[in-house]
C-alpha cells in the first residue's frame, strides 16, 4: 500500500474580484506582463514552466474559445483569458495538466457566474475540443501540432 502526499495544491482566484485588467482579445501579451499576471492569481508554477521554456508564439488570447465571453451580462473573460494561457504553454501528452486547466476553467467560471450549469457545458465542451484534431492543442505557443 503506498501513501499518496499532495505537494501542489490548486490556488483558486476569486476572479470577481480580481481587479488586474487583463489585456483586450487579440493583443498580444509580453512575458513581462505574464509574469506579472501569473503574481496576482497565484500562478507560480505556472510562471516558473514558462519561464523555464518560453512557447515560441506569442500569446494572444481569444477569451472563451468558440464560446461567448459574457453570460447573463457577467464577462467570463477572465476565466477563458487564464485558460488560454495554461494551454499556450502546455506541452503535447500533457494529458493531467490540460484536465488541471479545464477543470479550472469549470471552476472559475461557476465561481464568477455563481452556478454550474454553463461550467459544467463548458468544461464538456473544452475535454471535446481542447486537441488537435480541432487546432486548438494544449501546447498552442509551441506551434505543435
Amino acid at each position: 500500500m503506498g501513501i499518496l502526499v499532495w505537494s501542489g495544491g490548486v490556488k483558486s482566484t476569486n476572479l470577481l474580484a480580481l481587479p488586474m485588467n487583463l489585456p483586450p482579445i487579440g493583443q498580444e501579451v509580453p512575458l513581462p506582463q505574464i509574469k506579472e499576471i501569473c503574481a496576482y492569481c497565484g500562478l507560480v508554477e505556472l510562471w516558473k514552466k514558462i519561464e523555464r521554456d518560453p512557447p515560441t508564439r506569442p500569446f494572444k488570447s481569444d477569451g472563451c474559445t468558440g464560446w461567448v465571453n459574457e453570460w447573463k451580462g457577467v464577462s467570463i473573460y477572465q476565466a477563458g483569458f487564464l485558460h488560454d494561457l495554461k494551454y499556450w504553454c502546455g506541452y503535447p501528452g500533457e494529458e493531467v495538466a490540460r484536465l488541471i486547466a479545464d477543470a479550472e476553467l469549470m471552476i472559475d467560471v461557476a465561481r464568477i457566474l455563481n452556478s454550474t450549469s454553463m461550467a459544467e457545458t463548458m468544461f464538456a465542451g473544452v475535454r471535446v475540443g481542447g486537441n488537435e484534431k480541432f487546432n486548438t492543442p494544449f501546447s498552442w505557443g509551441f506551434g505543435r501540432r
